[in-house]
């Protein structure tokens, strides 16, 4: 009796569909494992840092559109100079009267800086957050590929006892 191919007996192919999801869950694996390592390194530095409280300047004030709500707000920005450099960065956003932003414009603010370090932050409540999603991602990603690897060599080895049978049976 031969073996017909349409008996129900020939495992299911999914290759395309496993190699698809495996190839993305290695880009999506690496981009979070990147997300992971960056958030791992600027929470170590914040949390070791010797941070000294200082008070930078607001020096400016931008328009900017604001997709969302469809109008302009303001962004305020600040300067430190120390240590042979310049510390800035945006201190307050989403300001909806101009004359509040410009109200801003050299007023002393608090930031916090290590030296050492060169580095500065507007706040020392650090949070490890972003390390628990970079790495929840992380472990999703690399599960659902091993579940896409498994189910794939699965069928090879299923696809190869079907070729071995079928052969067996076309000899007899």
């Amino acid at each position: 009796m031969a073996l017909n191919i349409n008996d129900g007996i020939k495992p299911k192919n999914h290759t395309i569909a496993h190699i698809f999801v495996m190839a993305l869950m290695i880009v999506l694996m690496g981009i979070f494992i990147n997300g992971l390592v960056c958030s791992s390194k600027d929470y170590y530095i914040n949390t070791h840092a010797n941070y000294v409280q200082e008070y930078a300047t607001i020096v400016r004030y931008e328009k900017v559109f604001d997709d969302r709500v469809g109008h302009y707000s303001y962004t305020t920005y600040y300067e430190y100079e120390a240590d042979g450099g310049v510390y800035y960065g945006m201190w307050q956003r989403l300001i909806y009267d101009e004359e509040e932003a410009k109200a801003q414009v050299g007023k002393k603010v608090p930031i916090y800086v290590d030296h050492a370090l060169k580095h500065h932050t507007k706040t020392l409540n650090f949070t490890s957050s972003a390390i628990w999603f970079s790495g929840c991602l992380s472990l999703v990603c690399c599960l659902t590929f091993l579940n896409s690897f498994i189910r794939e060599t699965i069928f090879i080895v299923r696809w190869t006892k079907y070729k071995r049978k079928l052969s067996q049976e076309q000899n007899v």
